[in-house]
């Protein structure tokens, strides 16, 4: 008979699960819905002559910095060591992943909600809603990205990547999740848990409007991609493996 912690964790895991699916869908949202053009001049021409446009940049840079901060930070100190040997220390330690879950998506929620756009300084904007061929360009673009992103997702296991697996091996006493899965795989999750660098840089960039908001939060975010994806030979040619491993699968279906 499993304990009651035992059932209360793995019922906020099932919650956290739900949550994260549905702050995924606003972030998807938030990244990817076509943006509206505004009369705000291109930032190469006069900006320096314009100490309006600066000083009204000024608030919004400052915080929306402040709130990619954050997500960073949490993203990276709940990964550490010490917040793992404290969780084993209070017998959470198969919670460990739904806690790191539940405060990712409250990071990302918080900022998609509080997000202050900076539109009076811009690189580029482009109509997209005046020419159909720009607009499917955009879609089909995000789309594929997207699709890349949720399907890489999905093939990682995505129960146990938010920690639902771990709680409920945890009741029946099993071992971690991780322990049941071959070490290339395990080595490639210690260096990443998310599908598709280009992917995430491409959904950055690729917008109808970067403005400086924008372009702040894709020089941020790609940026400690960079830094944390730490990705190695065996890593890649643990992934050629097993791509032509499904290729010879499907050619014998």
């Amino acid at each position: 008979m499993p304990s009651f912690a035992k059932v209360i964790v793995l019922l906020a895991s099932l919650v956290t699960f739900g949550y994260t699916f549905y702050v995924v869908r606003k972030l998807t949202i938030f990244l990817s819905e076509p943006r509206s053009i505004s009369n705000a001049q291109t930032w190469i021409f006069n900006l320096l002559d314009n100490k309006s446009r600066l000083e009204t940049a000024y608030g919004p840079v400052v915080m929306d910095t402040l709130y990619v901060i954050g997500f960073i930070f949490q993203h990276s100190f709940l990964k550490s060591a010490f917040v793992k040997n404290l969780l084993r220390k209070l017998h959470l330690a198969s919670a460990e992943r739904t806690i790191y879950t539940l405060t990712s998506s409250l990071c990302l929620h918080y900022l998609v909600q509080n997000w202050l756009p900076a539109q009076s300084i811009v690189l580029w904007q482009i109509n997209v809603d005046e020419s159909a061929p720009l607009w499917w360009t955009f879609v089909i673009t995000h789309a594929v990205c997207w699709t890349v992103i949720y399907g890489g997702s999905f093939i990682m296991d995505p129960v146990e990547l938010l920690g639902v697996k771990q709680t409920y091996y945890d009741i029946h006493n099993y071992s971690e999740p991780l322990a049941y899965k071959s070490l290339e795989l395990r080595n490639l999750y210690s260096h990443v848990r998310h599908p598709s660098f280009v992917g995430f840089t491409l959904i950055l960039f690729v917008t109808n409007v970067m403005s400086l908001d924008r372009l702040l939060l894709a020089v941020l975010l790609t940026t400690y991609m960079y830094v944390a994806w730490s990705t190695d030979e065996t890593d890649v040619a643990y992934q050629q493996k097993q791509l032509q491993r499904k290729k010879l699968g499907l050619k014998a279906q």
